[in-house]
């Protein structure tokens, strides 16, 4: 059966819209550090809060839904040539893509630390949870991330 000039045009827009939402390596490179940058805001945010004597809690959970919302996102934000080789300015390093399974690994370990942290229904069960955030946030900085 020879298909129609209706449906190899249908399947032609489908391709060119697949292609199109393909994100450049600009694009994802920029995309990743507005997400890292909107989690290092919210981390303040919490350190700010459970600095102080009256610490809001809900200041506290708000942030860390951001946190662990963005979390979710990072394992997806280095694909194959978005790394130095693009050619853009990142600070990833080529171990993530080297080291595939440490990486994805590294990326579990945030998002389990997030969602305790945003499971966290006191300030004293948010003070103990937030240094686990910040050690797998130090963990990956440590190995995937160029120092400054």
């Amino acid at each position: 059966m020879k298909p129609t000039l209706l449906a190899c045009s249908a399947a032609l827009l489908a391709m060119t819209g697949l292609a199109a939402g393909a994100a450049s390596p600009a694009k994802t490179i920029q995309d990743r550090v507005a997400n890292f940058k909107t989690m290092g805001k919210s981390m303040k945010a919490i350190s700010d809060q459970l600095r102080t004597p009256a610490a809001d809690m809900a200041a506290i959970s708000f942030n860390a839904r951001i946190v662990a919302d963005a979390s979710h996102k990072v394992g997806n934000f280095f694909p194959r040539g978005t790394g130095p080789e693009a050619g853009v300015k990142t600070g990833a390093l080529p171990a993530i893509w080297a080291k595939p399974a440490d990486f994805k690994a590294a990326a579990a370990k945030l998002v389990a630390a997030t969602k305790q942290l945003q499971a966290a229904g006191t300030v004293d069960q948010a003070k103990a949870a937030f240094p686990q955030v910040g050690a797998s946030c130090k963990g990956c900085h440590d190995s995937f991330r160029a120092k400054d």
